[in-house]
Order: C-alpha cells, then sequence, then structure tokens
C-alpha cells in the first residue's frame, strides 16, 4: 500500500492535563468535540483495550460507522486509539503535558489505506483531517472554559 498520511497539531488549552484527560476519556463527551460525530458505543469511560464503534456523518447526509479500539492509555497524559474503516486505519495519539497556560495537548493523526479505494481518500484527506483537528481544538478549550465558569446565581 502507499504511504500514511500523518497530520500533527498541538495547542494550549486551559485546564490541567489530568482535567483534559477527563474530558478526552469520556465517549458521552466526543460528540461535543467532534460535530459529525452521531453516535458512539459504548458510551463507558475509556479504560485501556477498549473498543466499540463510531458513526459519523460525511457529507451529503450520508453517515457511516467505524470500528475503534483503545491500543495506548496512560491517565492524565497519554491515549491512543486506532480507528478502522473501509479502506483505511486512523491511528490517533494524544499526548498531554503542563505547561503555562495549563496543559499541552499534541495530537498526531497517521492514516494509512488499507485498499485501493482507501488510498484515494487518503490522498485526499489532509485538509479534513487538519479542519477537524482545529475544530475539535476548539471544542476542547469551550468545553473546558463551560465548565470551569463559576455558577450565577439565579
Amino acid at each position: 500500500m502507499s504511504k500514511a498520511l500523518i497530520v500533527e497539531a498541538q495547542e494550549s488549552v486551559g485546564a490541567d492535563p489530568q482535567r483534559v484527560f477527563d474530558i478526552l476519556a469520556d465517549p458521552t463527551l466526543w460528540s461535543a468535540l467532534d460535530t459529525a460525530l452521531v453516535e458512539v458505543t459504548p458510551r463507558d469511560r475509556l479504560v485501556p483495550g477498549a473498543n466499540g464503534t463510531i458513526r459519523r456523518r460525511v457529507g451529503l447526509g450520508m453517515a457511516v460507522t467505524t470500528r475503534w479500539m483503545n491500543t495506548s492509555f496512560v491517565p492524565g497524559a497519554h491515549i491512543e486509539n486506532l480507528i478502522t474503516g473501509f479502506g483505511y486505519e486512523l491511528r490517533e495519539t494524544i499526548d498531554l503535558a503542563p505547561d503555562e497556560h495549563g496543559t499541552a495537548v499534541v495530537v498526531v493523526n497517521t492514516l494509512t489505506p488499507t485498499s485501493l479505494i482507501g488510498r484515494a481518500m487518503v490522498a485526499m484527506s489532509r485538509g479534513t483531517i487538519e479542519g477537524s483537528l482545529r475544530a475539535r481544538f476548539v471544542a476542547l478549550k469551550a468545553l473546558v472554559e463551560s465548565e470551569a465558569r463559576p455558577a450565577t446565581a439565579s
């Protein structure tokens, strides 16, 4: 097969690494981080070796279902998931480390074709992945900020 596409993005998030990890390890919050996500199963907190399915909107009113599996898990510091779809595998690693603003979040997506159709899809995916990562960082920051706000008196 052809070479993998590797896309890396990093941002600083105003929360400690454990708080960021807690958000990323909670499948009930994944749709808040990815607006294309329709459904994820199971919805239990992420644990080492967890696996299930993800249903996402892909355009023109269509949705696809992929399999996901946690392949590496270090509480408060690291998550790696493998997503397998028709013609591709996407390995996403997320590393967290304290920084002056809270947490440095580094995400690396490695998209590898597993079929001839997958080769074409991978070749056209850089912009989509980069846009998705930017949107997910914006959503992660908004989620952290909304939880950090004090409750207002009624």
